[in-house]
């Protein structure tokens, strides 16, 4: 990104925002993100730019090899679109937890204030900036910038009205998760029944009851099953370390790297001291170590996992 520097919206957190560079809106179909990109495709085509001289056709050509279409690449693929929206969400549902972010702009702060017509009010303003964006040369960056801050506003109020839904009153905290006791083959369990009686199935929460499951289907190495069981519970808990640490270590054991990082870094950020935290980023670093030196996957949002892990940027 330093051959485009923004510093704004999604970008001003070391993700690239795909959708803010071809002026598409976060849930655009594909038809609409291929037209976008054959929009932009003509504007910056030697043969059709109005680049007014060298330097302009220049930083045409930059911007279409370096900028737009390595953002096609990855939207034009189902999966890679997918992954790429999963981690912008977990990018803002990481900064809700350092509180509340303010904007200037008019339109950012009637945004922040959508609540029933939210997708209304985000497609009014993102529409007209995503006309012409690359028309002009000099205000491309600003408004990739702007485009991307209601990228970020849309995220977070979309997140927040999720969150505003009746959820199970209680939850357990990343601390406060009792782990099963361990029975030795051969042996009968160390712990009087009168004390396991204390903690009945019957009495945990719903939230419980799922991480219990989570955990079962993890030691059965049955990964599929525990990662979807772990998003079930986090969206009645989004702020539960040992939820985020055991899918994130459910996502590495299915060799997805990426889910792997965005939810063992948000593990970190939640509760850094858990012992099972720990335990998880030893073994991303460890697993991340092995496949650099492998001439591993290359991942397109590498500057946010290396701003959680302290590793070096690739």
């Amino acid at each position: 990104m330093s051959l485009f520097p923004i510093k704004q919206g999604l970008f001003s957190y070391d993700v690239v925002d795909h959708h803010a560079i071809l002026g598409c809106p976060l849930d655009a179909t594909p038809q609409e993100i291929r037209k976008s990109y054959l929009k932009i495709a003509f504007q910056l085509h030697p043969d059709t730019s109005k680049a007014a001289n060298e330097e302009e056709q220049a930083l045409a050509a930059k911007l279409f090899s370096k900028f737009v279409n390595p953002a096609y690449e990855v939207l034009s693929r189902e999966n890679d679109r997918k992954e790429h929206l999963l981690i912008l969400q977990q990018t803002v549902s990481n900064l809700a937890s350092m509180g509340q972010l303010s904007f200037s702009s008019t339109e950012s702060q009637q945004l922040q204030g959508a609540k029933q017509n939210l997708e209304l009010v985000y497609r009014k303003v993102v529409t007209p900036l995503s006309k012409g964006l690359y028309e002009d040369f000099k205000t491309v960056f600003p408004k990739i910038a702007q485009v991307s801050e209601y990228n970020l506003i849309f995220l977070m109020v979309k997140g927040e009205n999720a969150s505003a839904r009746p959820v199970f009153q209680t939850s357990v905290s990343s601390k406060e998760t009792v782990p099963p006791v361990p029975v030795v083959p051969g042996r009968s369990p160390q712990t009087p029944p009168s004390s396991v009686n204390n903690s009945p199935a019957e009495d945990l929460s719903p939230f419980e009851k799922s991480l219990r499951r989570a955990q079962e289907h993890f030691d059965r190495r049955q990964y599929d099953k525990a990662i979807a069981e772990l998003k079930s519970a986090l969206k009645t808990d989004p702020k539960n370390a040992q939820a985020h640490c055991l899918l994130g270590m459910a996502y590495l054991k299915n060799n997805m790297m990426t889910m792997a990082k965005v939810h063992i870094g948000s593990a970190v950020k939640l509760d850094p001291n858990d012992p099972k935290v720990m335990v998880a980023k030893k073994e991303l670093a460890k697993h991340t170590s092995a496949s650099s030196s492998q001439g591993g996957a290359k991942s397109s949002q590498g500057g946010l996992f290396g701003g959680l892990f302290g590793g070096k940027k690739k």
